[in-house]
């Protein structure tokens, strides 16, 4: 009986966990939106990654020790990983609306989920969310051309997270994971800051949204995402995360008036459609294995 209940309660609480991830990183990224048109890109990804990190370890300074030497090249992908999903991912949603961002970059979680599959009914799904993509993708009054060339860049960093993610917390603690991750990209963004000619002054007022934004979007976020990685596979993970693309339109539209056009709405809709599908039929192939 306890075999068969774990890996249930796992997957529920996962599907909780991911969706209270989505909402205060979508909520999170709208704030970064306003932060950045005030102090630029550089900066407010510095603020919101250095802030994150700098709160996590003051609420558990060891978890800044290093981890063991054979254990410490998977961390530096890990962390070189959220430094290019950082600077992409807000490159994107600086250009492009945040709902159809979080969309295109959705396909890298989508990729773990079927990768190396040869079954026809997972390729409809692929198929599917490629459909989308490519509505969304397409010119026009809303969308950047270079902001879409940093979605999918995003969506190939995200997905590398995802995997570089779930083999780092296997034999370490997430909290360390998460907190040196955080100081790593930190400390890599810190002579971008510096070689852009950007100087964090003048700009008080904007701090305090920038501790909430590192709150949301960064110190909760990836611990509670190792805590759903530690549940279920990697690709189950990535099917799970079907509800970002709408959670992210609908925050977009709230907090900063993106409308969208029906036709990406309708794209939106087909890239969770997918998603949804491949969730399923992948949990079919576990209970029959």
């Amino acid at each position: 009986m306890r075999r068969s209940f774990l890996p249930k309660h796992g997957a529920y609480a996962a599907i909780v966990i991911v969706i209270a991830v989505g909402l205060m990183f979508q909520v999170g990224s709208a704030l970064a939106v306003r932060v950045m048109g005030s102090v630029g890109v550089i900066e407010a990804i510095w603020l919101r990654t250095t802030l994150a990190a700098l709160m996590l370890a003051a609420f558990r300074p060891r978890s800044l020790r290093l981890p063991p030497r054979g254990r410490r090249l998977g961390l530096i992908a890990l962390t070189l990983a959220l430094f290019g999903m950082n600077l992409s991912f807000y490159g994107a949603i600086e250009r492009v609306p945040l709902g159809i961002v979080v969309t295109i970059e959705f396909l890298g979680p989508l990729a773990v989920a079927v990768i190396g599959s040869r079954r026809p009914l997972d390729w409809l799904w692929i198929a599917l969310a490629g459909a989308g993509v490519v509505v969304l993708a397409r010119p026009t009054g809303t969308v950047d051309t270079v902001g879409l060339l940093y979605a999918f860049a995003a969506a190939a960093c995200w997905g590398s997270f995802i995997l570089l993610a779930k083999r780092a917390i296997a034999h370490t603690d997430p909290l360390g994971v998460t907190t040196l991750m955080l100081a790593g990209s930190s400390i890599l963004l810190t002579p971008v800051l510096l070689a852009t000619g950007v100087v964090i002054q003048g700009h008080g007022r904007y701090l305090a949204l920038g501790i909430l934004v590192a709150l949301l979007s960064s110190a909760l976020p990836y611990r509670l995402e190792f805590m759903a990685l530690q549940r279920v596979s990697a690709a189950t993970y990535g099917v799970l995360l079907s509800i970002e693309p709408a959670l992210a339109a609908l925050i977009g539209f709230v907090l900063l008036g993106q409308a969208l056009t029906a036709a990406e709405i309708v794209a939106i809709l087909a890239v969770a459609a997918a998603a949804a599908g491949a969730s399923w039929t992948h949990g079919r192939r576990r209970r029959a294995a």
